[in-house]
C-alpha cells in the first residue's frame, strides 16, 4: 500500500524539484556563456594573429619547410634587437665553413655575445647539410650579415660540405624552398634575391658567385615556382 503524503511532505518535495529545476538549468546557462566565451576568445587571437610583421604560426613553417628555432640571445653583436619594419630583399650567404653544420653555425654566432671576438655576425636562417631550417633571428629582428642592408632584407646562410660552396641537393631544394616562401610572404619577385657577393667585393656564396650560370638557374627555379603559386591561388 503506497504511503500518503501530508500536506506539509507534498510541499517540502514540490520546493525541492523546484530547486533541481533551477540547478539545471542554471548549469545549463553557465555552460553556454562558457561556449560563448572561448569562441571569443579564439576569435580575437586569430584577428590579432593576423595583424604586425612576425612571420605564420611556427607549426605552419615547420610542417611546410622543416624549420626549428633556436633564437640567439639578444646582444648587441649578434642580436640586436632592432626592428626589421621593412623587407625589400633576400640575401643569400654560405657558411665558408666547409662539412660545419647548421647547429654548429648557429652556435658560433652565439659564443660571439660577449664581443670578444669584435665582430657582428649572425643570419635569420641557416640551412643545414640535410636540408635542415635553423631560424637564428625572428623576422620582426634586422640580423647582422648584409651590411647597409641589414636594415630591410632577410638572410639566408646555407652550408656546404667541401671548400668549393656547392650545396648538398637537399640544402639546395631546401634554399628554392625558403626564398620562395620569403618572396611570397613579402611580395618580391627574383629580382630582389640577391648574393651577397653583390653587396660588396666578397665572393659569398662562392658556388653562386663565380659560376653565374648556376646562380641564373637557381633564380630561374625560384621564378617558376613562385608564378606556379600566383596561378594556384587564382
Amino acid at each position: 500500500m503506497a504511503k500518503v503524503l501530508t500536506k506539509q511532505e507534498w510541499k517540502r518535495r514540490k520546493k525541492l524539484y523546484a530547486y533541481a529545476k533551477l540547478a539545471a538549468a542554471a548549469a545549463l546557462a553557465l555552460l553556454i556563456v562558457l561556449v560563448l566565451l572561448l569562441g571569443f576568445i579564439k576569435v580575437m587571437r586569430n584577428l590579432f594573429s593576423r595583424g604586425g610583421a612576425e612571420t605564420p604560426p611556427a607549426s605552419t613553417m615547420k610542417q611546410e619547410l622543416d624549420i626549428t628555432e633556436l633564437f640567439l640571445s639578444k646582444n648587441e653583436y649578434t642580436r640586436p634587437g632592432n626592428a626589421l619594419t621593412e623587407v625589400k630583399g633576400i640575401i643569400i650567404h654560405y657558411v665558408a665553413d666547409a662539412g660545419s653544420t647548421a647547429v654548429e653555425n648557429r652556435n658560433h654566432y652565439e659564443s660571439l655575445k660577449d664581443g670578444s671576438a669584435k665582430t657582428a655576425e649572425s643570419t635569420h636562417f641557416i640551412i643545414g647539410l640535410n636540408g635542415e631550417i635553423i631560424q637564428c633571428i625572428p623576422l620582426s629582428e634586422v640580423a647582422c650579415a648584409s651590411g647597409a642592408r641589414n636594415e630591410d632584407t632577410i638572410s639566408i646562410t646555407f652550408c656546404h660540405p667541401e671548400i668549393d660552396g656547392i650545396p648538398t641537393t637537399a640544402t639546395h631544394q631546401s634554399l628554392v624552398k625558403l626564398t620562395v616562401y620569403l618572396c611570397a610572404k613579402y611580395g618580391l619577385d627574383k629580382t630582389a634575391v640577391l648574393r651577397h657577393s653583390e653587396l660588396g667585393g666578397q665572393s659569398c656564396p662562392k658556388y653562386f658567385a663565380e659560376q653565374k650560370e648556376k646562380w641564373a638557374a637557381f633564380l630561374a627555379e625560384t621564378d617558376t615556382l613562385l608564378s606556379q603559386q600566383k596561378k594556384d591561388k587564382k
